[in-house]
């Protein structure tokens, strides 16, 4: 009789796949930082870009507009 095995893999899914730190500097400007992690990098670049847009449209063109 031939014994059976058994193979198990572990999968590790990130808890927090996407993380951004956003950090405002004394005069006004702001910084941040986005980790990503996703399945694939096509689907990784995707997601920081978008984000790093968003974030654009909300904190650098309001710096701007006070400038103006």
């Amino acid at each position: 009789m031939e014994s059976e095995r058994k193979i198990t893999s572990v999968v590790q899914k990130i808890a927090q796949p996407i993380t951004v730190k956003l950090k405002r500097g004394a005069k006004g400007v702001y910084q941040w930082e986005i980790q990503v992690a996703d399945e694939t990098a096509d689907a990784t670049l995707y997601t920081i870009n978008y984000l790093d847009g968003e974030l654009r449209k909300r904190y650098v063109k309001q710096k701007e507009e006070v400038k103006a």
